[in-house]
């Protein structure tokens, strides 16, 4: 049996059920067909897709497997239709746009404000989480576009890096010091640190170096909330390894000081991602080259403090 866009259907709806008979029930169709569907299905890929449980059904490794290509493809399917239904030379459309914490501070307004002047027949949704999860979005289909922190290097992806952001010691003077010139990353205070860094896209570029100096963070406290780790900050709690950007409306009030980290200098690169392989709607195109544009002048006119990128790509190497 192939895989078709019926027996998807059917083994999204299983899946998001976990019932059979519910499922069956939402379908309206016999729970004796589905679960027909499912042995077929199962035997046509060779592989266990479900765990059959006393209160219902599980998705095995490989029927997550499924369930995240299933849902990509019924994601895909109704952008299409919906960009088709609607096409005409405008763009028109749904388009979900991912940002991160720091780029709703820093970009967040000027695109939507820029996207309902351009394109009005555009419905654009905004979603804020960590770049982690934003990547995972991306894969799943439900989420378009995302500006995300280093991103990893997978041929699924359509990578664009925009620029890149050096890391900073961010913390009152009395417990980073007052000089406004760089730090070596080993000098450093010794358990000031709150988490090393609420941001799991920086996390892995400082564990490395955490190892190397052995700098040992804050032995009562540790913070994964950045509205948290600003209030902490300011009320002399520790220091944390972060983008000037992150924290730039507070640096700009003189809530806490930056120093800039050296000896090895570490930074995080931004980059717009979207998935290699998904259909360019004129919404989705027109939607990508005003984030791009608006991200370009925030650090041109320096509102975003960022360099240039490194290196750029359009797709990321696996």
């Amino acid at each position: 049996m192939a895989l078709g866009l019926r027996q998807i259907r059917y083994f999204i709806a299983i899946a998001d059920a976990g019932v059979l008979s519910r499922a069956a029930e939402t379908l309206n169709i016999a729970q004796s067909a589905l679960s027909h569907h499912v042995a077929a299905l199962e035997a046509d890929l060779g592989v266990k897709l479900l765990e059959r449980r006393p209160r219902g059904v599980a998705l095995t490794a490989a029927g997550r497997r499924l369930y995240e290509h299933a849902s990509a493809v019924l994601a895909i399917l109704g952008k299409a239709e919906a960009d088709v239904r609607t096409y005409n030379e405008a763009a028109t459309g749904p388009v979900s746009l991912g940002l991160s914490h720091t780029a709703i501070s820093m970009v967040a307004l000027d695109v939507m404000q820029a996207v309902r002047k351009n394109f009005p027949g555009v419905h654009l949704t905004i979603v804020e989480a960590l770049s982690p999860a934003l990547t995972a979005r991306v894969f799943s289909g439900t989420v378009d576009l995302a500006l995300a922190y280093n991103p990893p290097r997978d041929a699924r992806l359509d990578v664009e890096l925009l620029h890149d952001e050096d890391l900073y010691l961010v913390g009152h003077p009395s417990l980073i010091g007052r000089s406004a010139s760089p730090i070596a990353f080993s000098a450093i205070p010794q358990r000031s640190v709150l988490g090393l860094t609420p941001m799991p896209a920086s996390r892995a570029i400082i564990q490395t170096q955490v190892l190397r100096n052995q700098i040992v963070p804050s032995e009562t406290l540790e913070v994964d909330s950045l509205s948290a780790l600003r209030m902490a900050l300011e009320a002399r709690l520790g220091s944390a390894i972060l983008s000037r950007a992150t924290v730039f409306a507070d640096l700009a009030a003189g809530k806490y000081h930056a120093r800039r980290i050296i000896d090895p200098p570490l930074s995080r690169s931004l980059a717009l991602v979207a998935l290699a392989d998904r259909p360019q709607t004129k919404a989705f195109l027109e939607v990508r080259k005003t984030v791009t544009e608006v991200v370009r002048a925030a650090v041109n006119e320096r509102r975003w403090p960022a360099g240039q990128a490194a290196r750029r790509s359009r797709r990321a190497v696996s």
